[in-house]
């Protein structure tokens, strides 16, 4: 440089690539004509002057080969703050590093960030002015690491994409609470992976939605945030796990988590409250085991959660509000249509809609409607049998048998069950589509104390569901068995059973409800005495080789029967739809036991019952002639003068004659 009032010499700026200025005044060499000599210039680095709002003008339209900018600790801040929107920083293509660490007057980050295409490191420590860390087109997917730590700035900076280390940064900060940041939205931020948060006391809400981090840890990478509310973790394929702080856990009242791939899942939303909600839809069953820990910490009534293990698309992520949940279980049965098919009937809804008395033709569904506490299991989900097995309290099973008021597995390919423990919570369950599934609960469970509604459909290789203890299922209200052709019984003697049982059988003190469908092998309910005198509505189609059905009258063993009993009215007598070749085939203990015919009503069968035919071949029958091509007049003669008439409903079409 030469000296002042000399002709000056800046054309070796035009070889410069690193450009460091700490703690000077001298701005000269920032001027237009020398920012159009530096095209070279990849690192600049200004510390302890002006700020960043000064110097985003100065660079627009130059440096285009720039890849570090830090401006950092500036002692002189702008009085006016400029919001408008500035491309200084448009043109830098080949940017990748940001660091505006001790910028405390900066209040809203720069908008053009989000335009910077190759950008790797966003550094914004001690920018404890900043209202939001949240842009409208969102930072740039090429971000790999993003700091904030309110202590301020590194003593150091880091020249790759690792971020400073925790020895190198401040150890105290004098003004703790002055940090304004409430929102952190990195979104989008597909190759995000380093993240250091620190000392946030007025942060409400974190977005980290498709980022690719995988271990999300409280206690190394997201400390000191004791006010944090909603943390959305939405499209992190390859989350595997989150730590959380035993000494500084945040109170979260939302954690939304959805690591299925290449899905975007709308952003749920809940009603405000200061309870815990947690939705979660996981292909790895093992980041259940984050999830439990979270939600045993503050389990109580309030707590909620809706959890899919599950890799399906099909499953749409959208949380309900709170007060969409119904947490009487009583309601659920009011949302169902008695008159809902099983199986569509489009081919023949004509003929069917013709039906007057059709009791048979509806089979209807059970209560389908999740409960506050919700685990759902389904296809696609990984170490799903080792997570099921394994018993704990943090695990996907824990929270299963410990916690969740509803289950439901479906379409599941492999054979799992759950750990041998009482169900203290379950109220729900639900099992479709398993065709590998063998046992659900083993014989170890005694205790189903809170089970209200049982439903299985399509598991053919399952032989028996629930094994039976003492006072096993005091709340069971319904029992829906549906297609499952291996079925021999429903409820089984457990390990955990007393020898009451095997005399005087079981209790089911509320059960009013039995549906079985198209269970070919069945032959009793149960393997013992099981009595239900609540017991409201049988529905049985299909059950061929059913030989017991329930009694109503519960008579212990060892008091002595009384020549005449008291049978209920005809208005409590439980309705029983049954074909009725199974129904003559049943087996009864007699009017003495509470098992006999007339504790129910009168059976109805399948309005297209009928009379079997006899077995013979229609051209060997004399009676009939099958009649092609004739219109509804024509008649003809049979063998020894008889008349033949059409009966075809359509006169159009040919049809079947018979004998007038």
């Amino acid at each position: 440089m030469c000296a002042k009032g000399k002709h000056e010499d800046w054309t070796a700026l035009y070889g410069l690539h690193v450009l460091d200025l700490r703690y000077t005044e001298w701005d000269e060499i920032m001027s237009q004509g020398n920012m159009a000599l530096m095209c070279n210039l990849e690192e600049l680095n200004i510390v302890g002057f002006r700020c960043w709002q000064h110097y985003r003008r100065q660079l627009q339209g130059w440096l285009p080969r720039l890849r570090k900018l830090r401006v950092l600790k500036p002692t002189q801040q702008i009085t006016e703050i400029s919001t408008d929107t500035d491309n200084s920083l448009v043109s830098k293509t080949h940017l990748e590093i940001i660091d505006l660490s001790g910028n405390n007057i900066m209040e809203i980050i720069p908008n053009n960030i989000s335009q910077v295409s190759s950008l790797l490191v966003l550094v914004l420590d001690g920018c404890n002015g900043l209202r939001n860390v949240v842009m409208p087109d969102g930072l740039p997917p090429s971000l790999r690491s993003f700091s904030f730590d309110s202590y301020g700035p590194a003593s150091q900076w880091a020249s790759t994409v690792e971020l400073s280390q925790k020895v190198i940064r401040p150890c105290f900060v004098l003004n703790k609470g002055n940090n304004k940041t409430t929102k952190i939205s990195l979104k989008g931020c597909t190759q995000l992976d380093i993240l250091y948060l620190r000392g946030l006391p007025n942060l409400v809400e974190l977005d980290l939605s498709g980022t690719a981090i995988k271990i999300l840890d409280f206690t190394t990478m997201v400390v000191e945030v004791p006010c944090l509310k909603r943390l959305f973790l939405l499209g992190c394929e390859q989350l595997r796990g989150i730590e959380w702080s035993e000494e500084m856990r945040p109170d979260l009242e939302l954690l939304c988590v959805d690591t299925r791939p290449r899905i975007k899942c709308p952003r749920p939303s809940v009603d405000e409250d200061k309870s815990l909600h947690v939705h979660a839809i996981i292909v790895d069953a093992r980041l259940a085991r984050s999830l439990c820990d979270l939600i045993r910490t503050k389990f109580d009534d309030n707590v909620s959660f809706n959890i899919h293990v599950t890799s399906s698309p099909l499953y749409s992520g959208v949380v309900q509000p709170k007060g969409t949940f119904k947490d009487k279980i009583g309601q659920l049965n009011n949302q169902v249509n008695p008159q809902q098919q099983l199986v569509s009937a489009s081919q023949y809804h004509d003929v069917l809609s013709k039906v007057v008395d059709a009791p048979m033709q509806c089979f209807p569904r059970p209560p389908t409607t999740m409960l506050r506490r919700h685990v759902e299991i389904a296809q696609g989900s990984h170490n799903l049998k080792s997570e099921l097995n394994t018993y704990s309290h943090v695990t996907l099973a824990g929270l299963a048998i410990y916690m969740a008021d509803s289950l439901y597995v479906h379409d599941v390919s492999t054979n799992i069950s759950m750990p041998a423990r009482d169900l203290q919570c379950l109220r729900l369950c639900r099992i479709e589509m398993c065709p590998m599934l063998e046992t659900v609960f083993p014989g170890e469970f005694y205790s189903f104390n809170s089970l209200q509604h049982m439903h299985l459909r399509c598991c053919p290789r399952l032989q028996f569901i629930l094994p039976v203890g003492s006072y096993s299922f005091p709340n069971l209200e319904t029992l829906h068995i549906i297609h499952c052709s291996d079925l021999r019984n429903i409820f089984v003697l457990g390990t955990q059973y007393t020898n009451e049982i095997t005399v005087d059988g079981v209790n089911f003190p509320k059960l009013a409800t039995i549906h079985l469908h198209d269970l070919p092998m069945l032959r009793q309910i149960c393997e013992f005495k099981m009595v239900t005198p609540e017991l409201k509505t049988i529905k049985i189609r299909g059950c061929w080789s059913l030989r017991r059905l329930p009694a109503i009258v519960a008579l212990p063993a060892h008091t002595p029967k009384p020549a005449i009993i008291a049978l209920p009215t005809h208005a409590l007598k439980p309705a029983i739809e049954i074909e009725k070749d199974v129904w003559d085939k049943l087996e009864w203990d007699g009017v003495e036991a509470g098992h006999h015919p007339s504790l129910y009503e009168k059976p109805q069968s399948s309005c297209y019952y009928r009379k079997k035919m006899p077995m013979v071949s229609i051209l060997r029958c004399s009676q009939l002639v099958v009649c092609v091509g004739c219109d509804g007049g024509f008649s003809f003669a049979l063998p020894h003068g008889r008349v033949g008439q059409r009966v075809s409903r359509n006169n159009k079409r040919p049809g079947l004659c018979m004998v007038a």
